[in-house]
């Protein structure tokens, strides 16, 4: 049965409100990943600001100059090592995304079509559907990364660009036909953000592999344009306010930083994932509950 946008943003929001603990992939994996970011700093940092010697520098001992120095001289010494540390944790911060991400929009298919879900249903979903999501996600990031053609012709038409780094204040030729396929690229990778927001819905809802999901994610937006560029943008619209407000109250109050930092974490991002998951399986014609139905408190947390 489909539904039309305003019911699914009413249903949708009282889904969220009845399964607050959707919340809980997203708390999980940013203490995941805040622990992923320890390691990986620390490791940088024993290859960076270590001496030729072997012996380890103390930062706080070098001026600001003097840093500057170690870090592209340490990073120039173990470029391989450097990179292989980065893409290492940047693929692994990914994967395990991939199970808390698919882990919670199991949760809100769930609570969608039973009006209840739990935890179980993370570990679930999440188990499932890890290794398709972390490929559909890497396919998608090289479907953004490809729009870097926009910036080659300017690159090539800037050449060397030791001038304008010597002087900066320099007057460079080409320099906005760079400007122009930096701002190409940054639209392209805006549209395909919203043409391709639905894909991991889909492929979870659906069980598709990595690119049958990208197919479907492109159809779906196709048949269903209008609806997803609503919530694409109430979506963005929340996130903006939440940031705007933390810029101009949380500069006087470190309560209030603290609180707009964790309000996506707890309250955006799974709101989000019911409503993109309540139109996905909606407009697929999938039976939902309507919160009339069900009068009871939730099964559980």
């Amino acid at each position: 049965m489909h539904e039309d946008f305003g019911t699914i943003l009413n249903r949708g929001f009282k889904t969220w409100v009845r399964n607050l603990n959707i919340c809980i992939p997203y708390v999980l994996n940013f203490f995941v990943n805040l622990i992923l970011y320890v390691f990986f700093f620390a490791i940088l940092g024993v290859l960076i600001f270590t001496s030729g010697s072997g012996n380890v520098v103390d930062p706080a001992t070098l001026s600001s100059e003097e840093l500057y120095s170690m870090l592209v001289d340490g990073f120039m010494a173990n470029i391989p090592a450097s990179v292989a540390v980065i893409l290492g944790f940047f693929l692994l911060g990914m994967f395990l995304q991939a199970f808390f991400m698919a882990g919670a929009i199991g949760m809100a298919k769930k609570a969608s079509e039973t009006g209840d879900t739990v935890i179980p249903d993370m570990i679930r979903f999440g188990s499932k559907n890890t290794v398709r999501f972390f490929l559909a996600n890497l396919l998608v990031t090289l479907i953004i990364l490809a729009g870097i053609v926009f910036v080659v012709p300017g690159a090539l038409t800037i050449g060397d660009l030791s001038g304008l780094i010597e002087n900066p204040a320099a007057t460079v030729q080409g320099m906005g036909t760079l400007v122009l396929g930096i701002l190409a690229w940054g639209i392209y990778a805006l549209v395909m953000n919203i043409v391709l927001s639905l894909t991991p819905y889909a492929l979870v809802i659906d069980e598709l592999d990595p690119l049958d999901a990208i197919k479907k994610g492109y159809s779906f937006f196709k048949e269903n344009k209008l609806d997803v560029f609503f919530i694409w943008i109430i979506v963005v619209g929340l996130a903006f306010i939440n940031g705007l407000l933390g810029e101009l109250l949380g500069s006087e109050s470190a309560l209030v930083s603290g609180l707009t930092y964790f309000v996506p974490i707890i309250i955006l991002q799974p709101l989000a994932t019911v409503l993109w998951t309540r139109l996905y399986l909606t407009m697929e014609g999938r039976e939902l509950y309507s919160p009339y139905e069900l009068l009871s408190d939730p099964d559980g947390f």
